[in-house]
């Protein structure tokens, strides 16, 4: 018998109510997922990620102050084994290039943000995922 393993922790780094919501909606209705903090800016997510200890990080690309981009490469930085997930509403390539070059290990659209949970299934298993 194998040992279940306790649910993934999820980080969310998200300044739109409504988005944050639906995402913490999401990854309640997976056994396997939790949400360990949420942050509304750059800034405090970098205060809140050590005490958490998250396995993935998701993060909105337009944040006040600090970019998601910016805060991706930050974390890389800090923490090279923590995987980063961006999530945009911009669907040009150029975004998705521009947040893999910064270290995150994914990039989702907003408006397919019902693949959510495969795109953080796929980059805890070591894959790369782009929304096609």
């Amino acid at each position: 018998m194998t040992k279940q393993r306790s649910p993934y922790k999820v980080f969310i780094v998200e300044d739109h109510f409504a988005m944050r919501q639906a995402y913490i909606d999401l990854i309640a209705r997976e056994n396997d997922l939790k949400v360990c903090g949420v942050a509304i800016t750059a800034q405090e997510a970098l205060e809140q990620i050590p005490q958490c200890h998250p396995d993935i990080v998701l993060i909105d690309v337009s944040l006040d102050g600090m970019s998601g981009i910016e805060l991706t490469q930050q974390l890389k930085n800090q923490y090279p084994e923590l995987p980063a997930l961006i999530i945009s509403g911009h669907e040009e390539a150029f975004y998705a290039r521009k947040a893999i070059q910064a270290g995150a290990r994914g990039y989702v659209v907003k408006r397919r943000v019902r693949l959510l949970t495969q795109a953080i299934n796929d980059v805890l298993q070591g894959e790369i995922y782009v929304v096609p």
